[in-house]
């Protein structure tokens, strides 16, 4: 057993109220230095966490009955699986503020166009990789995308909140979200059951849980409904937390007061990871303690179990901090790597690589079944060739994504995006 020094038993509360305050400062906008460039960390951050994702849905996808059972697939689905999608959410809020901030002569009303449009475009991305890849049945699966179109539009109006307000609605809705849950019937829509994750497993049973199945999406209005906003993949309640938490760590960057920041993130990110963990751990000794329900719950992605919620904004503000003083945050700007470059280029990307990645993999599985008449989802090979091939797909995104920046990236959803954006007019290029 060992034996923790004891603290002034007001240290932490004081320390996390005085991190918090300096969040919530106003800030001074006219201060913005040279930020129109991109700041390197975000790309690299979000390259990292897509490449992350992309290798973890071939592994989901593709590993067999077997697969579940190794090391490689549990650190693949539930490391960077588990929290690869957290930081991209967060940097959504992030790059909302960054990239705002460069339209400040634009009117509300502009604005709120773009916003919406923006919205709407990512939202119906989502739609329409979802019904490519697994047929229109399972058009409402609420995946990732839809959730981002959703997040600018509320972004938008986050504008006009003060940072401890966004702060607070974030920690309202991760309150609530388990209270919420209890009023729908959320293992019905996940196959009904749940059980103990493998690998870790073996060393603390029943502190990560997963359902049996898939989330199971209807048209029928009340499941849509039901399944947007608790329990779909990426449903709001918790999931918009994180881009509302990058929203505020976005205009700290903008104040160009992220650098004194730095520490408090890496403290309130250190005791959140303290917090879930004990959370988690205490759930051992509360048999029957739910996931779903409960405060003091074992950790669990879907749903998004309060204690998982902790964890995940935990290390998200310390690896983006880590990220932000390794690339920004120091006098001397690093030499770009060679990973670094390839996470820049998945991240200009981000957009393109999500919506394709899911149709490319579903597209060999349709093969096979025309052939053999099987259809091999989740039992077509061994963690390890999964993975493998995982990469190999990356490494195709990387070739295909170099050569399309040379013909400028046309056709590209980034490259629509903006040429439907563009149709709403900039002030500021109208003047010129």
């Amino acid at each position: 057993m060992c034996h923790c020094a004891r603290l002034d038993s007001n240290f932490f509360p004081l320390t996390l109220a005085s991190s918090f305050l300096i969040l919530c400062q106003p800030i001074d906008f006219q201060k913005k230095g040279d930020l129109l460039r991109r700041i390197v960390s975000i790309d690299v951050l979000r390259g990292f966490s897509l490449t992350g994702m992309v290798v973890c849905h071939f592994m989901l996808e593709y590993g067999d009955a077997h697969a579940p059972e190794s090391f490689l697939y549990f650190i693949m689905d539930h490391a960077l699986g588990d929290f690869g999608a957290v930081w991209f959410l967060l940097l959504v809020g992030v790059s909302q503020v960054v990239s705002g901030d460069r339209k400040k002569g634009m009117g509300e009303i502009d604005l709120m166009k773009k916003a919406f449009l923006r919205g709407a475009y990512v939202f119906t991305a989502g739609l329409l990789m979802a019904a490519l890849a697994w047929g229109p049945k399972n058009m409402w699966n609420w995946d990732i995308l839809t959730l981002i179109g959703s997040a600018y539009i509320v972004l938008f109006f986050c504008r006009f909140l003060p940072s401890w307000t966004i702060l607070l609605m974030a920690a309202v809705i991760a309150f609530m979200t388990p209270w919420l849950r209890g009023t729908v019937d959320f293992a019905a829509d996940w196959g009904g059951k749940f059980i103990q994750t493998p690998v870790i497993s073996d060393y603390l049973p029943g502190i990560l849980v997963e359902p049996v199945g898939e989330y199971e999406p209807s048209w029928r209005l009340p499941e849509m409904i039901r399944g947007f906003f608790f329990s779909g993949f990426f449903p709001i309640f918790p999931w918009i937390v994180f881009p509302l938490i990058g929203f505020v760590i976005g205009r700290r960057i903008v104040a160009q007061q992220m650098k004194r920041d730095l520490p408090f993130l890496l403290l309130i990110g250190s005791v959140l990871m303290f917090l879930a963990f004990t959370a988690a751990y205490a759930s051992l000794l509360r048999p029957g303690s739910s996931h779903i329900t409960d405060y003091i719950a074992p950790f669990s992605l879907f749903p998004n179990s309060n204690t998982m919620v902790y964890l995940q904004v935990g290390q998200a503000l310390v690896l983006f901090a880590l990220m932000y003083y390794y690339y920004d945050g120091r006098d001397t700007t690093p030499r770009a790597g060679v990973f670094a470059t390839w996470f820049k280029r998945m991240s200009r990307h981000s957009l393109t690589v999500y919506f394709i990645h899911y149709p490319l993999i579903v597209l060999p599985l349709w093969i096979v079944y025309l052939f053999t008449g099987r259809y091999p989802e989740f039992d077509l090979m061994g963690a390890l060739p999964a993975f493998l091939l995982g990469l190999a797909a990356v490494a195709l995104f990387l070739v295909c994504l170099k050569a399309w920046e040379r013909r400028g990236n046309k056709y590209s959803l980034e490259w629509g995006l903006k040429k439907l954006t563009d149709l709403i007019p900039d002030p500021k290029a109208n003047a010129g």
